[in-house]
């Protein structure tokens, strides 16, 4: 009866796409510029191809939370190193190789302790621009600057830290200045708060602070020029500006509504900052990001405020560039909020989205030929005087200046996550997933393959049995021709603009083909049952098979043709140094062949060594194809099933290896698809791996992914075996199941394939190489909160809800308030063009505004069925479905809401349960009544026909009621606030904000519900799901995944209790039973919700857009191996 320990595996299902922080740079070549993107323990390097496209190139796991990037480079350098900062409590200095596609580190310095600590450094990271120094800081107190150079083998070093401390003091920002071959200089925002610690009257002020680094004395100044004159505190970030030999230096400081310009010996210039058209007057304006464009003559900063509108920044200079006269700033254009911004030099803008996909960017103009969009001025009372500003007003508009040419997907921030039913798609489980914020929200159906990308399609006459893609020549980069066999007949598309059918390609077109190929000699070759033809140019020559003997199988390469007769016969042809294809060898197998390959020729040499030849008899076998020894066998392969289709080709082993390991894929007819290794010299085969790929008989096809050679597997499923980033790859693909299928290259798709699925041929193209899962959004009017399923149909209902928002008919409204006071002042506006919030954002309210909506929704047709408005400022936060006691199995919807609801200090007016029925077989939604209640519903849950709820700190439960819902009995024993409430049998199992797990029993005869265990161990809940009746599952706001379990012989003590564990058993946790847990994932992402499946597997969501699934390990040897790997992993990564 005692507890059995639970040892958990973690998977991570897909990488979390949020951006913390990126940085520009050329780190592959001088001339090409990546961006360095940080996605919590990933670093990731992302370019952009020649078609526009962002490529992944490189993904790196650094084994902590990365904190800080920036890029700087050395005097006379042609590349860009790369300086992290992370949890580890060291900074440390990388270098792109680009022979291993992946990060050398160059130099490390250890600063601090681990962790994310508020007085350690690693917040704030800051490089000189001349690449000389760099400054890291902590939130609190400390500041460490460091010297890079040379050394005498011209290596990177790094100096001692030397100390810029400076006690009770807040950092809010640090960067390094252009001071072109000065003393390096940084700029920090600081608040001296030691003089307020002492004396709680005083008051703190920010000051920017000038910190220069001696290089001569090794010894860093704190300059505080503007002392008398502190910053507004809402200061909060820092743009240099170009100096030097380019421009005045100093330092642009983002305030609300305003922009600052100061520099040592210069005064202070103030800016006003144009604002939308729409803003209430009270409202401040905040700069939340920035960029500098530098060029050869010109450069000018773009700003972006927190509505996403971008502000193109210049300035008017002395003819000596010391001295800044005046500041311009107007609207450029609007593009989704960001964490970072990133120009690169081909006329690209990289936004790395605060929420929601990333996206990228092409400058079409760079705002010189227009006026911002100014439609008039706002005249604002300051806060202190009788002094008024006049802030200009704009309209936004479409974009003029940027347009939009690729995306990169991101599921940050992922809020909830079900599993969707398997019947509403033939093609696999699809998971629906709310993500998100405000406008830009969508609901994001997931479904677990790589994308592919329709190009082209057109119909055939019939189903056909085979497709190839040919070249007119063998050196062409590109495709010219589609072969499509059918059953008796073979048509050749010529591939262009348009797809259309070739009547003069020497192709035999009245008999079916088996395999086609262009040979070295550019000449072309078609194998038919009968004949082998040799086609060069309008001459063919033909080898007939003895007497009436058919082919039935082939393979050939640009120099190699290899076929099998009836009854077992192999027939082996070479092409001679004449453009002749000669009969090399035979040889008579006493078993029929089911199938042949021929491997890749090798770069210099004239033949492939090696033939691979499956058999009726489940074998392989590998034989040489040498002069001396044709035909020969060299290695046996058995299967389990007989072999279907065989492919030979080279596969990288990592990213330096050019040539690969030489591997064989068979494909068996029970949809078993086996690797395996082929020595290069011997031809023996070891590294034998399987996979099951479906219920249909495997066939394989040559392609190309990635620049590398690849397999696609077809069968019930289509799969595509590749090398991406240093690793094996075999994912699914999200799409229907190819019957045939072959490469495809065109100048408009360098990596693609052409597949026939029934009598329909399509050119697809591979954009998104190692993504897991394919995404399909579907927009949503507020920020999702929650979403429940319809338990009869395949129905969602998302409830939707946002803070400081307003209602559509007051958004009218305030709209037409803007244009009567306008028009008090003489000024007009204008009809604003139709443009959509999900791109420009909507109004913004004051604190304790709120819009919700309840929508109906269907995953198949992805279409809104039904969507309400709530009204008198609700804000919802919770729903469920419920089937009451008494109802004959109606299925009713229960919505907590709370109106007037502030969030900080919390305060409301009233909650509300809003109960709805469905009409219309689960379409419609019907209000049957409000109940009010004193407390907030963040928890609904159903339970044996009631409703349990979580008000506030209590536990209650609720029946159906015809003018309400009726309150049946309650528990207050919650110290703080109900989060989250589940149940298993008639156990309650409540999660309290701060203060974990509680345990709750409900005694139907007492009609009470008493706590009878809870957690020891304090707990940011966020998720609580039970595995069974003693065990749960349980999310916390730091990332941490616990199991809780009792032990055996104390569940049945509660069983057996009448007390419920409040009388001579006490709380059971609470006198010491312990509850094993097992930590599953590390990091600092909120796990919002659990997610079971039909096979009762659970998978979690982060906040920042990433999935992951434990999984049970109760081996010993799995677990001591697995640790192994992990350990042995990190010291190889050598991670920041």
């Amino acid at each position: 009866g005692g507890l059995m320990a639970l040892h958990l595996y973690n998977i991570t299902l897909e990488k979390g796409g949020a951006i913390s922080c990126s940085c520009q740079g050329s780190f592959t070549e001088g001339k090409q510029q990546e961006v360095v993107v940080g996605k919590g323990q990933w670093l990731e390097l992302l370019k952009i191809d020649e078609t526009g496209h962002v490529q992944s190139v490189s993904m790196h796991n650094v084994y902590g939370v990365i904190r800080c990037l920036s890029a700087f480079r050395l005097h006379g350098a042609s590349r860009d190193y790369l300086i992290v900062t992370s949890d580890s409590g060291r900074v440390v200095i990388l270098q792109y190789d680009m022979k291993k596609s992946g990060w050398n580190k160059v130099l490390q310095e250890t600063y601090g302790k681990t962790g994310l600590r508020r007085a350690v450094p690693g917040q704030y990271l800051a490089s000189d621009p001349g690449g000389r120094a760099i400054m890291i800081g902590a939130i609190e107190k400390q500041k460490f600057a460091y010297i890079l150079d040379r050394d005498n083998e011209a290596q990177i070093t790094i100096s001692s830290p030397l100390e810029a401390h400076k006690s009770g003091s807040i950092t809010y920002n640090i960067v390094g200045l252009d001071v072109g071959y000065d003393n390096p200089v940084f700029a920090a925002i600081e608040v001296d708060h030691a003089e307020a610690d002492e004396d709680p009257s005083e008051t703190t002020e920010k000051h920017l602070v000038f910190y220069e680094l001696d290089l001569g004395l090794y010894h860093v100044i704190r300059k505080c020029p503007w002392s008398d004159s502190p910053l507004p505190d809402t200061a909060n970030l820092m743009i240099p500006v170009p100096g030097g030999e380019s421009g005045p230096g100093g330092v642009l400081v983002c305030i609300d509504n305003y922009l600052l310009y100061m520099n040592s010996g210069h005064e202070t210039l103030k800016e006003v900052i144009p604002r939308r058209q729409h803003m209430l007057p009270t409202t401040g304006l905040m700069i939340v990001c920035g960029t500098v464009r530098k060029q050869r003559s010109s450069y000018f900063v773009l700003l972006q405020s927190e509505y996403g509108d971008l502000y193109k920044v210049t300035f008017d200079v002395t003819p000596d560039k010391r001295m800044v006269t005046q500041i311009h700033i107007k609207y450029f254009d609007t593009v989704p909020v960001a964490t970072s911004l990133s120009i690169l030099k081909p006329g690209y803008l990289f936004v790395a989205a605060e929420f929601g996909n990333h996206k990228l960017y092409q400058f079409k103009g760079i705002g010189d030929d227009d006026d911002g969009c100014l439609i008039g001025a706002m005249t604002i009372a300051a806060k202190e005087g009788g002094e008024k500003e006049i802030f200009p007003l704009f309209a936004p508009r479409k974009l003029k200046n940027l347009e939009l040419i690729d995306e990169v997907e991101s599921l940050s921030p992922l809020i909830d996550l079900k599993v969707g039913d398997a019947l509403e798609d033939i093609e696999g489980k699809r998971l629906y997933a709310l993500s998100g914020r405000g406008p830009q929200s969508t609901i994001r159906i997931l479904q677990h393959g790589l994308s592919l990308n329709e190009l082209a399609s057109s119909p055939l006459p019939a189903a056909p049995e085979n497709v190839w893609t040919v070249k007119k020549s063998f050196a062409s980069p590109y495709d010219d021709y589609i072969v499509v066999s059918f059953i008796n007949a073979t048509i050749v598309l010529s591939i262009g603009t348009t797809i259309q059918e070739v009547p003069d390609s020497g192709f035999q077109g009245n008999c079916a083909t088996l395999v086609c190929q262009v040979m070295k000699d550019d000449s072309l070759v078609q194998i038919v049952e009968g004949c082998i033809y040799h086609i060069h140019g309008t001459k063919t020559n033909a080898w007939k098979t003895p007497g009436t003997r058919r082919i039935e199988k082939a393979a050939a390469n640009e120099r190699q043709v290899v076929i099998s007769l009836e009854g077992g016969e192999v027939i082996y042809f070479e092409l001679d140094q004449y453009g002749s294809l000669n009969e090399a060898c035979k040889k008579k197998f006493d078993k029929e062949v089911s199938c042949l390959a021929l491997g890749p020729i090798p770069e210099g040499r004239m033949r492939s060594r090696f033939l691979a030849i499956g058999f009726a008899d489940r074998n392989v076998q590998i034989v040489t194809l040498d002069p001396d020894d044709a035909l020969q066998m060299a290695a046996t392969q058995g299967c389990n099933s007989e072999p279907e289709d065989i492919k030979i080709v080279n596969i990288a082993n990592d990213a330096s290896d050019r040539e690969g390991s030489l591997c064989v894929f068979i494909g068996c007819k029970n949809g078993i698809l086996i690797r395996s290794v082929i020595d290069r010299v011997s031809g023996t085969i070891t590294d034998t791996r399987t996979k099951f790929c479906g219920t249909r008989p495997c066939k394989l096809v040559t392609t190309t992914a990635a620049g590398r050679e690849a397999v696609m597997v077809l069968s019930s499923r289509s799969w595509l075996a590749y090398h991406y980033q240093g690793k094996q790859q075999l994912n699914p693909l999200s799409c229907p199941a190819f019957t045939r299928s072959a490469s495809f290259c065109s100048e408009q798709c360098p990596e693609g394939v052409v597949a026939v699925t029934g009598n329909k041929l399509t050119i697809y193209s591979l954009d998104r190489l190692g993504d897991c899962f394919n995404q399909t959004s579907v927009p949503l009017k507020a920020t999702p909160r929650a979403f429940v399923k319809h338990p009869h149909y395949p129905y969602y209902v998302i409830i939707e809800t946002d803070h400081r928002a307003y209602t559509d008919e007051e958004k009218e409204g305030i709209k037409a308030n803007m244009r009567a006071s306008l028009a008090e002042e003489g000024e007009e506006l204008p009809e604003e063009p139709n443009l959509p919030e999900k791109d420009y954002g909507a109004i913004k309210a004051t604190q304790g505004k709120w819009s919700s909506y309840l929508r109906v929704w269907d995953p198949n047709s992805r279409k809104t069925l039904d969507l309400i408005e709530l009204e008198e400022n609700q804000a919802a936060f919770s729903a469920t479905t419920c089937v009451f006691h008494d109802t004959q199995g109606e299925v009713h919807l229960v919505v907590g809401t709370v109106k007037d609801f502030i969030p900080n200090p919390r305060c409301y007016t009233s909650g509300l349960l809003l109960t709805f029925r469905f009409r219309g077989n689960g379409t419609q939604l019907e209000l049957v009544h409000k109940t009010t209640v004193d407390g907030i519903p963040k928890a609904l849950h159903p339970f044996q026909g009631r409703l349990l709820v979580g008000l506030s700190e209590k536990v209650m439960i609720f029946d159906l009621g015809k003018v309400k819902l009726l309150r049946k009995c309650e528990n207050k024993q919650v110290p703080n606030l109900v989060m989250n409430i589940t149940s298993h049998g008639d156990r309650v199992f409540v999660g309290d904000v701060t203060n974990s797990v509680f345990c709750m029993k409900y005694k139907k005869i007492q009609n009470q519900i008493s706590v009878f265990a809870e957690d020891t161990i304090p707990r940011w809940t966020t998720a609580v799901v039970p595995l069974d009746h003693s065990t749960i599952a349980i999310g916390d706001k730091l990332g941490s995944i616990t199991i809780a379990r009792l032990d055996e012989h104390v569940s049945d003590e509660i069983e057996n209790d009448p007390n419920c564990g409040r009388g001579s058993s006490k709380w059971l946790w609470d006198r010491g039973f312990p509850q094993w847990v097992a930590p599953a994932v590390a990091g600092y992402c909120v796990i919002l919700c659990w997610v079971r499946d039909y096979e009762h597997a659970e998978d979690y969501p982060h906040c920042r857009g990433c999935r992951g699934h434990p999984v049970h390990n109760d081996k010993r040897w799995d677990r001591v191996l697995r640790a192994y790997y992990e350990q042995t992993g990190c010291r190889h990564a050598e991670a920041p």
